[in-house]
């Protein structure tokens, strides 16, 4: 009678939630969130639904196990690119490339975390990302202060420059993730490289809006719709 060792039980343990998790990732990415059950996710594994309970009590720690993951990968990608020797505006344009580079690279990780399903085991969508993404875009906040600092750029307020930055970046790369290609335009690094160029003309010219303005205008929309 042999026994099997505790290492080898770890790692057949470990490699069974890499295949949950992957088949879960093409699944949700595929069919949607909803429309996955764990029953499915074991079936599509040759297992019977007990066994993933051994591993995730239900399919929200699965896709939070996801989430986690991809938002790792990116900040992996953020920091080999900050580890170059680069001045603070190619580090910028870079992490941008990069940012839209992965996403399109991994569609099926992307829909996950992003077009996933608005209530997360209680947790808006919105918030949710927030939690998860914030190691990440504090990076990029940082990095654009460096830029900030680096290129002598205008008085503005840097952190609402970096949201504006990082929603068009990452706007583009949901678009492109969503459409697969540009029409009639099949070399896509021009539209990428368009877009960085033109955000980086506007934060050099573009004053910071004041404070009361934003105010003023807030004041007139709520009083338009009441």
């Amino acid at each position: 009678m042999t026994s099997t060792s505790p290492s080898r039980r770890a790692e057949r343990k470990e490699r069974l939630r890499g295949e949950i998790l992957a088949a879960a990732s093409k699944m949700f990415a595929d069919r949607g969130y909803e429309a996955v059950t764990l029953r499915s996710i074991a079936e599509e594994i040759g297992y019977t639904h007990a066994v993933i309970y051994q591993h995730f009590p239900d399919k929200a720690h699965i896709l939070a196990e996801l989430s986690r993951e991809t938002i790792g990968l990116l900040i992996q990608n953020f920091d080999a690119i900050a580890a170059k020797p680069l001045r603070p505006k190619e580090r910028l344009f870079a992490t941008s490339r990069g940012l839209i580079q992965f996403c399109t690279a991994h569609p099926q990780q992307f829909r996950n975390v992003f077009f996933g399903p608005e209530n997360r085991n209680g947790i808006r969508a919105g918030q949710y990302i927030d939690d998860i993404g914030r190691p990440l875009f504090r990076r990029f906040v940082q990095l654009f202060i460096d830029v900030a600092k680096d290129e002598g750029l205008p008085s503005k307020n840097d952190i609402v420059v970096a949201h504006t930055w990082w929603y068009t970046i990452f706007g583009l790369a949901t678009l492109m993730v969503i459409q697969g290609v540009v029409p009639d335009l099949p070399d896509q690094t021009l539209v990428v490289e368009q877009t960085i160029a033109t955000l980086w003309a506007g934060v050099q010219v573009v004053p910071r809006l004041p404070k009361s303005a934003i105010t003023k205008r807030s004041g007139r929309s709520s009083a338009s719709k009441q």
